[in-house]
């Protein structure tokens, strides 16, 4: 009976990826209302991405040191995303080193920042975030869904997939416009 206990949980996320409830992004701030029709990755990717996610994550939060609390963990066919702000080198290599550890990483992109964010600096990216999410689900042309938005000290990445290179140039033109001069990091994929 223990056994089937702990299926439970992977049984509800399977469901709810299939079903078109799970993240566009498999990470930390994957939007949950993503349309699991619109994304070019197969079911079984999906499953792998969000397992890796999961392994990921469940070792940084296990780790004292790196403060995983911090890092954002986004998984896109096997490329491993880690977007954020750290307090050292020494955390910032440990964090590449779990993921890089994880069965299934195809390669891990280290965007993370050494540094310190102040509370006025997080509220400030959240409200910068925010406004992005906005200006990319007014357009009916962009799948926003499918576009995972980090902003760190006023550093914007966009992760995800687009159906299109035309999309892509779209989403690009519309982040730039709402975040004037900061920079955005580009991690967007077209097609599988």
């Amino acid at each position: 009976m223990q056994k089937r206990l702990y299926l439970i949980p992977i049984v509800f996320m399977i469901t709810l990826t299939l079903s078109g409830c799970g993240a566009a992004v498999i990470g930390g701030a994957g939007y949950t209302g993503y349309k699991g029709s619109t994304d070019e990755r197969s079911a079984g990717t999906i499953l792998d991405d969000m397992t890796i996610f999961t392994t990921i994550k469940t070792k940084m939060i296990g780790d004292e040191f790196v403060k995983a609390r911090n890092i954002d963990v986004d998984v896109l066919n096997g490329v491993v995303y880690l977007i954020g702000v750290v307090e050292s080198a020494s955390q910032k290599r440990m964090a590449v080193d779990i993921a890089r550890g994880v069965e299934g990483v195809r390669r891990v992109e280290d965007q993370l920042v050494i540094g310190k964010t102040s509370a006025g600096q997080i509220l400030n990216d959240t409200i910068l975030t925010s406004k992005i999410r906005t200006a990319l689900l007014k357009d009916p042309d962009i799948r926003s869904f499918n576009i995972d938005v980090d902003t760190n000290n006023n550093t914007v990445t966009l992760t995800g997939m687009v159906s299109s290179y035309t999309e892509k140039d779209k989403v690009l033109y519309i982040v730039q416009n709402v975040v004037g001069k900061r920079q955005v990091i580009d991690n967007l994929s077209v097609g599988n």
